[in-house]
């Protein structure tokens, strides 16, 4: 039976990430997944010659920013191209299409030509941002001493004091209008809430990483992300199976002490993680468990995350042929972000906003010349869609013609370009990563659900790990890969401090957590 240091389960960006630090740090890792590529929703698929990213739009800081530094640790940032956008998001905002730009200072004064009235409000509001990412690069700092951390804590109260906010209430406590709010918060349905329920700590995080520390593409998209990370496991003698399906996490005296394949397989390690939702780790995997099942009934009382329809659309030209020039553009049709997010939550996909993903703007090597790539995403949700098969192939052709309707009005000529049309909705999401509901963001991004509130890393078992996007920090390519990259680093000094003192416990070692 092969042993291993540590086990990763799952090959999505927190298990990815996870055994790509541990393998840097010199540990053997082994992952396993189900599914025949790496990166869970960071991966790629390829219709009639045309490739597809499933999800990538843009990060934050990826050369010398925060997401740079955490690929560094992975020994994965020279495995990557960092592609600059020209504009984090545009927006088509009452018959006008604004780009946003990616320097605070052009921001600024873009904000203020647009709101004339509010300039000092709005000088509050960046007061504001810039004291919270203070007090968000003083929390996060790993600078060593007890009083050098205490005094950067002291600078924390506004970024403290934000997480436990909403965002809209956040921005609106300096007096800006419900307009302006609209406006300036229009990115968070990529974060999975509108601004009234979302956590500011999720809208403002990205945010900084977007206009301190520039917004990026990755050149051949999200996979290219995860073959990075698996290249980076591979080169430190690590090693990643794919199409091998974990049917048991094995316990001996209460840890977890390996795992068993689907097929029937067996491999042991000193620890084990698990990259997969929580509810799958404390249900099929740990079924005999007994503190496994009453942490699943906790579990289940949480409120779950939303997930997407993707329109994905190959067209026989490029895309700016027929008007689109954009990178990322949200169709931004009704100014109220609670009506917008009931009607896409009741199925009501064409009164809502849409973003619309030009691929070719962003990466002009994805795809041959004279192919374009686009996505139309929106918000949904499973219970939106049929499961019986006729019904639910029936749903999928009314709702991929009212998308493409819509974009024929938008952009005329469109649909006579359209080569390849597939729709991605919920129940994609739910088959390819088992997440329940197809939840992309794992819980819901609330408050309430955020930061320190998320679900930790420790799990009832020991010995045994939890990383990805439902736990903290949260969802999205940037909190996967910081729960992955805080989680190795703990379970580096518990597994080397084991070795040098056998009474070593959980609690004697923290990572810093947002």
């Amino acid at each position: 039976m092969s042993k291993y240091d540590v086990i990763v389960i799952g090959a999505g960006l927190g298990g990815l990430s996870c055994a790509a630090r541990l393998s840097a740090l010199g540990y053997r890792t082994a992952v396993f997944e189900s599914h025949t590529l790496a990166g869970g929703f960071a991966t790629e698929f390829t219709r009639k010659g045309y490739t597809f990213d499933v999800s990538l739009h843009g990060v934050g800081g990826l050369e010398e920013g925060s997401f740079g530094q955490m690929l560094k640790g992975c020994n994965a940032d020279q495995r990557i191209v960092p592609l600059r956008k020209k504009h984090p998001y545009s927006i088509r905002w009452e018959g006008q299409i604004i780009d946003i730009p990616s320097d605070v200072q052009d921001y600024v004064k873009l904000l203020k030509d647009m709101f004339p009235a509010e300039q000092t409000a709005i000088d509050k509001l960046f007061a504001g941002i810039r004291r919270f990412a203070a007090g968000f690069s003083a929390f996060s700092s790993s600078s060593p001493g007890l009083w050098r951390k205490a005094a950067g804590l002291l600078k924390a109260g506004t970024f403290f004091r934000w997480t436990q906010m909403t965002t809209w209430e956040a921005v609106s406590q300096f007096g800006l209008s419900d307009r302006f709010t609209e406006f300036f918060t229009a990115l968070w349905p990529y974060y999975g809430l509108p601004p009234k329920r979302l956590s500011a700590l999720y809208f403002f995080t990205p945010w900084i990483g977007y206009h301190l520390e520039g917004t990026y593409y990755i050149q051949g998209g999200a996979q290219a992300l995860s073959n990075a990370l698996v290249a980076a496991i591979q080169s430190a003698g690590g090693e990643v199976h794919l199409r091998s399906q974990v049917s048991e996490i094995m316990l001996e005296g209460g840890k977890a002490v390996g795992v068993r394949l689907k097929k029937g397989d067996a491999y042991k390690a000193n620890w084990i993680v698990s990259g997969i939702s929580p509810h799958h780790t404390y249900g099929r995997l740990l079924e005999h468990h007994a503190a496994a099942r009453r942490e699943l009934e906790a579990i289940s009382r949480l409120e779950m995350g939303t997930s997407l329809t993707q329109l994905y659309l190959g067209l026989s030209c490029e895309p700016h042929e027929l008007g689109i020039t954009e990178e990322d553009l949200i169709l931004y049709d009704v100014p109220d972000s609670e009506r917008d997010y009931e009607f896409m939550m009741n199925g009501q996909y064409t009164k809502g906003n849409w973003m619309l993903t030009n691929y070719n703007a962003m990466d002009p090597t994805l795809n041959e010349p004279g192919k374009g790539v686009i996505a139309v995403t929106f918000l949904d949700r499973l219970e939106n869609w049929p499961a019986t098969r006729s019904e639910y192939k029936a749903k999928k052709e009314i709702v991929t013609r009212q998308i493409l309707e819509r974009l024929e009005q938008l952009y005329p000529g469109f649909g006579s370009k359209v080569v390849v049309a597939e729709l991605g909705t919920p129940r994609t999401m739910q088959r390819y990563t088992a997440n329940p509901g197809g939840a992309v963001y794992g819980f819901a991004q609330t408050a309430r659900q955020s930061g320190l509130k998320r679900l930790k890393h420790k799990s009832v078992v020991a010995r045994l790990s939890l990383v990805g996007a439902w736990t903290q920090p949260g969802g999205g390519f940037q909190g996967s890969m910081s729960s992955g990259i805080m989680e190795a680093d703990c379970i580096a000094a518990k597994l080397g401090q084991a070795e040098r003192n056998n009474t070593f416990t959980h609690e004697t070692y923290q990572t810093p957590r947002t």
